[in-house]
């Protein structure tokens, strides 16, 4: 994947004039002198052992226990022991060992940059490659807009609150503590998640900027809506090798 066609398409946007104001609490994330930044989208792909082990482990447990404890699986994070689920800790165990092994992989190059659209309002301006039809394209999160005085996200749906984030050697994308904003809506007829998250990790490799919506039906529980990614920026080298695959 080359960042060569992004870079071109960038010709396209609209030409904005860098500001000095402060950008908040997104202020050292991403560039907000009028810049981009090129990354990667990316992805874990979790191996045939650790999925096998899991299933196995879920089809021996009572169906109730099972469906509780399915309900609390976080695709990011590594599965909770639980006696119930895995009687024989050394099962648990082996699964985790292969869970720790689940490489994360490029999807997709992007390239990001913040500017600011109006007094302290902030949006972000993203083009990625799509990777089956190798057209550029704004992301999703490009209709958000970032107020920076209040720390707040404005989407169609309404306001995304901030609150702290930090993640352990247990998630996924490894060690990494940042700022997530979210807002959840209940109605009779459907729930919804929208969640913008911008982290940077603990040995100061990666920034990471992930975006997610999904929305349930409350009568079914089947899913009406859905919309997520993971983008990964090199702090240190943001013009590397945009072909590699970031590691753990």
């Amino acid at each position: 994947m080359k960042a060569l066609p992004l870079i071109l398409a960038l010709a396209s946007v609209p030409s904005l004039v860098a500001h000095a104001a402060d950008a908040g609490a997104v202020e050292g994330y991403l560039p907000t002198d009028g810049s981009f930044k090129p990354g990667l989208i990316v992805r874990p792909v979790f191996n045939e052992e650790f999925t096998q082990k899991l299933a196995a482990a879920l089809q021996k447990a009572d169906p109730e226990k099972r469906e509780a404890y399915a309900k609390k699986l976080v695709w990011a994070n590594q599965p909770a022991y639980d006696a119930d689920i895995w009687p024989n800790k050394e099962d648990y165990d082996a699964a985790v060992k292969a869970w720790r092994e689940t490489p994360i992989q490029p999807i997709s190059a992007a390239i990001v940059g913040l500017q600011e659209v109006n007094n302290g309002i902030w949006r972000v301006t993203s083009i990625m490659q799509n990777a089956s039809t190798k057209q550029s394209q704004p992301l999703s999160i490009s209709a958000l807009r970032y107020d920076a005085p209040r720390n707040v996200w404005i989407s169609g749906n309404g306001e995304l609150q901030a609150k702290e984030f930090s993640a352990s050697d247990d998630y996924l994308y490894g060690p990494q503590t940042g700022t997530e904003w979210v807002l959840e809506k209940k109605s009779s007829l459907s729930q919804f998640r929208e969640c913008v998250r911008l982290t940077k990790t603990t040995d100061g490799k990666y920034v990471y900027l992930s975006y997610e919506f999904r929305e349930v039906s409350t009568i079914t529980g089947a899913s009406i809506a859905t919309a997520s990614y993971m983008l990964q920026f090199p702090v240190q080298t943001p013009g590397a090798n945009l072909g590699t695959p970031g590691q753990r």
